[in-house]
């Protein structure tokens, strides 16, 4: 048996390229660190460049190199495939469309329509209860933000794109915050600001007329989140492992002092944390609800009763929850996603 882990960089395996990778070893499968950025076909047939590394090789490290036979790997060749990194913007058309195309002979650990779909903040209403999740408000204007903002001067809200990742530009908005404003136009791609005619009133006509011509270099305008605070994110956001619908590891994240954002890639530290039924059983519905559409493999972001985010390409969670407990769950999520697998 033999899985395809496609990952950025083999020569430097990653948070979840390690843990998994070593747990099918352990099953006695090869695993074969492919590289997302060397997707290519021959007559049809997909492959890319990696690393097989065989049952009986030494265990990786996080941040090793592959070790084991460097070569051309036909991805029909193998029985499971885990998508494990970011595609960078100039080939991703392309890389997206063969892996599709090679999904349709060999499985997906999480489908690429539904990776492709529903990692985003605009899935959540999909796949997590209305009582679970924030409400939110999402356009590329900035004047229906602006305003909508502005109806409730009293309320703490959070801004940030919908497709971000690592808590990158996540802003969170005091009530008549005087950066309020510039930080929703800049959201918004400053298409408001970059108004050819600008913001004088004698020119509002001119504005509503030409609202779709931002700019001299046409369209700009960029898709922004602006939902309610979340009170209970003060108590700390916890990242659940979900595998095959099962909550399989977590681990609390506390945030620097110096920023209201726990995300670890922003400063935020792994801690130990007890995970309480009502949050199994939250996970786990969210868990079963995206199985719907072929997401076996998530992390999600928990600050009790909301989900916050989901996490399908590269999942961190279990590296950290192995430091912050001493618990490697990575055996559990193999043993799921072989059982599922074989099972089809």
């Amino acid at each position: 048996m033999r899985l395809l882990i496609l990952t950025g960089r083999p020569d430097c395996l990653g948070e979840n390229d390690v843990p998994i990778g070593n747990a099918f070893c352990r099953f006695g499968w090869e695993v074969i660190f492919g590289e997302i950025t060397a997707i290519g076909s021959e007559d049809h047939r997909y492959f890319t460049r990696g690393v097989l590394v065989a049952p009986s090789g030494e265990p990786h490290q996080l941040g090793s190199a592959a070790q084991g036979t460097r070569g051309i790997y036909f991805i029909d060749e193998c029985q499971l495939v885990l998508f494990n990194g970011g595609v960078p913007s100039s080939i991703s058309h392309d890389v997206w469309q063969m892996l599709w195309l090679a999904s349709q002979h060999t499985p997906f650990v999480n489908s690429i329509e539904g990776t492709l779909f529903l990692e985003t903040k605009h899935a959540l209403g999909l796949v997590v209860p209305k009582e679970h999740r924030a409400f939110a408000y999402a356009s590329n204007e900035f004047s229906l933000l602006w305003e909508r903002y502005r109806q409730s001067p009293d309320r703490c809200w959070v801004a940030k794109p919908p497709n971000a990742y690592c808590g990158q530009n996540v802003f969170l908005l005091p009530p008549n915050g005087p950066n309020v404003r510039a930080i929703l136009q800049c959201l918004t791609g400053n298409a408001d600001a970059q108004s050819r005619f600008g913001r004088l009133t004698e020119r509002d006509s001119l504005v509503k007329q030409h609202q779709f011509q931002y700019g001299p270099d046409g369209f700009k305008a960029q898709y922004a989140i602006l939902e309610h605070f979340i009170s209970e994110v003060a108590q700390g956001e916890k990242r659940v492992i979900v595998a095959c619908g099962r909550a399989v590891a977590w681990h609390g994240r506390k945030a620097s002092l110096d920023d209201h954002r726990s995300n670890i890639a922003q400063g935020g530290k792994p801690i130990p944390v007890e995970l309480h039924s009502n949050e199994v059983e939250l996970a786990e519905l969210v868990g079963r609800k995206l199985m719907d559409y072929g997401i076996n493999f998530v992390g999600l972001d928990m600050a009790y009763p909301y989900i916050i985010d989901l996490n399908l390409t590269n999942p961190g969670g279990l590296y950290d929850a192995k430091l912050a407990s001493g618990l490697d769950q990575s055996d559990q999520v193999a043993k799921l996603m072989m059982s599922h697998f074989q099972n089809q």
